[in-house]
Order: structure tokens, then sequence, then C-alpha cells
């Protein structure tokens, strides 16, 4: 009776084995002709997103590019790299010591110059790498390499329901007339979201450029002193040539010019609770005097935190010198990672 008990656990145990679900992402060989699917789980890929796309944006124009977008360097990367490990190892002495005898991308290097120096901790980077080595990565459109034209194209351009308070439920399954803009329509209102995206990055991309070359320089100090002179009227011309009033206004400004008022301190209430929900941020749009007003949130990274981090801690003592002499009142400090710093408020023509 027991031999007959034992060999009935036995299948039961064998049979729970066969049927239990298995995981979304496999490990595969990477030479075989398996597509690895996205891990969404992965720490890296968050981190990839908030840390790096800052200035490696797939979705950025190529004309607006201030460094090579990540597919690119994990082309380069993996050219000379054999194993998972070495790729990691590779890409973390990059970021620990990015200069010109360390680059594997010359033709990058040339067009837009050393990376500059980031104090990401060690576990970031390695997450980062192993996202990288592991996963499909989006590209942008105008990407071409011999990678394999199974390369899934990028994401988050797509229809998408929602832009603020507009989330399409107003009108019915996606027909009708919005009644929080007048009559506008579904497809309109992914238009006018589309155009202010675009607006704020153009104008991101050609600050982000000024500021990476002053800091890798002259260092944080010099990316202040940049801010202070250049800024402001950087942001006035971009909007003078991209026919927008594009303005960034924070709840707690360095510059007493970009303080928000009272509407734009409600919106940004309204990004920071979105932030704090985990659900991703949309647009806000508005209408004025047949004008579109655009409000998009602005957050924190690493590289952020040099300038509107811990005093003493990010932001060094010298740097905290001239803050104080620039800006006496400066309120743009004690800022950590993936906080919502302020927003960007884009006015153009409605069509």
């Amino acid at each position: 009776m027991k031999y007959y008990l034992f060999l009935i656990s036995i299948f039961l145990f064998l049979t729970s084995c066969k049927d239990s679900p298995k995981t979304a992402i496999q490990t595969v060989d990477k030479t075989s002709g398996i597509e690895l699917l996205a891990d969404q789980s992965h720490p890296g890929k968050g981190l990839l997103e908030k840390e790096c796309y800052t200035c490696h944006n797939p979705k950025t124009a190529q004309s607006e590019m201030i460094a090579p977008p990540m597919i690119a360097v994990k082309k380069h990367y993996l050219k000379k790299t054999n194993t998972r490990d070495q790729f990691v190892k590779d890409i973390m002495h990059w970021v620990k010591d990015p200069s010109e005898k360390n680059s594997r991308m010359p033709g990058a290097l040339r067009k837009f110059g050393i990376m500059p120096y980031q104090s990401f901790p060690e576990k970031t980077v390695s997450q980062i790498a192993e996202y990288l080595y592991d996963n499909d990565i989006d590209k942008p459109d105008w990407f071409q390499s011999n990678m394999g034209k199974g390369q899934r194209k990028g994401k988050g351009m797509g229809k998408r329901k929602g832009i603020g308070e507009c989330s399409g439920n107003c009108m019915g399954k996606g027909k009708g007339q919005c009644k929080h803009m007048g009559k506008v329509s579904i497809d309109t209102l992914e238009k006018y979201k589309i155009l202010g995206k675009k607006y704020a990055s153009r104008t991101k991309a050609a600050l982000g450029k000024k500021l990476m070359q002053a800091i890798t320089e002259k260092g944080p100090d010099g990316a202040v002193k940049f801010c202070d002179i250049n800024a402001l009227p950087l942001t006035d011309s971009l909007s003078l040539a991209q026919g927008a009033k594009i303005r960034r206004v924070s709840d707690k400004p360095r510059n007493p010019l970009n303080k928000a008022n009272e509407k734009e301190l409600t919106f940004i209430a309204d990004f920071k609770k979105t932030l704090t929900s985990g659900y991703p941020a949309e647009p806000i749009l508005d209408t004025t005097d047949g004008q579109i007003d655009f409000y998009y949130p602005i957050t924190t990274n690493a590289m952020c935190l040099q300038c509107h981090g811990v005093p003493e801690e990010q932001i060094a003592t010298s740097t905290l010198s001239l803050l104080d002499k620039l800006y006496p009142n400066d309120r743009a400090r004690n800022y950590h990672e993936n906080e919502i710093r302020g927003i960007w408020a884009i006015r153009f023509n409605q069509e």
C-alpha cells in the first residue's frame, strides 16, 4: 500500500511541474534565431528611460540628437563583446571614465564630443547594461543598421486615449466632440499633444546640447553660468523660430522669471500626484483665445542633481557658492531623482 501511495505522489509531483506556468521571459542563446522579448519588469528598463533617454532618446529627430541613440551604443559594444558579463563591464567602464581613449564610437565622439561624467551608482549602470544586452530596445525611425529587419519600431507615438482631462470618455467611443475644448475631436487632440511634445523636445535638445558642452568644458559651475546668461534668451529664440511661446516654469524656481502662476501650480500638483501613483504622465491641454496651452512635466535625473540636488552631497561646494551669488532666493534645490521639478508651458495656434 505504501508503495502505491509513493508512486501516486511521484506522479502528482511530475504532472504539477509539467503544468506549472512558464515565465514570460526565457533565457536564450544570443546566436540562435529566437528574438528576445523586452522584459517589462526589469529595473534596467525604467533606469534606461529615466537616466539615458534625456540625451539618447530614440524618439528625438536625427537633427536634434545631442548624443547617439542607445541602439547605436548597443550595436558598437556588441561588436567587440562575446559575453554578457564583458558587455556589462565595458559599459560600466565607459560610464565611470568617459574619455577619448575609452570610446568605442569615434564617429559619435567627433559629432557629439565626450559624454560628461555623471556619478551613477554602479548598480544603476549594471542594471541598465544588463537590460541592454538581454532585450530588444527602441530605435529611431531614421536609424538604419545591419542589426536585423526584425527590430521593432519605437513605441510611444501611436494613438493613445487621454490628454489631461480629455480622456475621450466625454466623446463616447472616440466619436463626437470634446466638451472640455469645444469642437475638438480625439484625433485633433492627439495632433496637438504630439505638436506640443515636439516643441518641448526640440527646446530640450537645444538647451541640453549647450548645457552638456558647458559641463564638459567647465563642470557644473560652467552649467550654472550658462543657464544664468543664456537659458532664457535661448528659449525665447527657439520660441520665435518655432512660432510658439515656450516657457519652463516651477513651483520652486531658481530664477524668479520661471515662477509658475496659479493655474500652472495646479497642473504641477496634478503631475506630482500622477507620478506618485505610478501612472504615466499625459500632457494637459487647454484653450485660450483660440490658442492651445500645452503643459508637460519636467522630471529630474542624476545629471540634474549636480545643480538641483542636495547641497554638499550632489551639489559641490563651489557650485553652491556660485548659486548663492547668482540666485540669492534660489529654491530649486534638494531634489532627488525622478521628481517633478517644473513643467513645460507652451502656447501655440489652434488649427
